[in-house]
């Protein structure tokens, strides 16, 4: 095995190992109704916004803290004491944040045939359909909100590539007829 492949493999154990979970997570988020482990270290050294609300004396808005020792509000749902209840983004959205902080790689385009909501295309490759477009208008959102301006940066140019490749073959397929 080469040092690269050796490498490779090393970061996606350790991948693997961190985004989403349990082992070793010293924080619990809880997005829609679901549980979501994270690591307090580099939630705080790859966002201001979670270094702000972890240590900062003003904790910035969209998270509740103090919902973290509360372990139920009247009309909320169950939720578990030490949880901080996310309301700000998505379930979907909230793993794409993290999995940057964690990498600095994400994927913003869903996975292909993958039902998805506001596309009700059988087999879609889900390069420029409307889910497509929500996902990284919603991720670019959730960028923004939580200073990670390298994704914002990063979803700005995923979809300017794709709407331009999609302007393009529609140019093309045009000139063709």
């Amino acid at each position: 095995m080469s040092q690269e492949e050796s490498q490779r493999s090393l970061s996606m154990d350790y991948l693997n190992l961190l985004i989403n979970g349990q082992a070793f997570s010293d924080v619990t988020f809880q997005v829609e109704g679901r549980l979501v482990h994270g690591h307090r270290c580099i939630l705080a050294a790859r966002s201001l916004f979670f270094r702000k609300f972890f240590c900062g004396p003003d904790p910035p808005t969209g998270l509740d803290p103090a919902g973290a020792s509360r372990s139920n509000d009247t009309g909320a749902a169950a939720r578990p004491p030490g949880v901080i209840p996310v309301n700000s983004v998505g379930y979907e959205v909230f793993l794409l944040l993290l999995q940057f902080l964690y990498s600095g790689q994400v994927s913003i385009v869903p996975q292909k045939h993958e039902a998805r909501p506001n596309c009700g295309e059988r087999g879609c490759w889900h390069t420029h359909c409307t889910s497509a477009v929500d996902l990284a208008l919603d991720t670019l959102a959730a960028a923004r909100y939580f200073g990670v301006e390298q994704l914002a940066l990063l979803t700005q140019v995923n979809s300017f590539l794709s709407l331009s490749l999609s302007s393009l073959c529609s140019c093309d397929l045009f000139a063709l007829l």
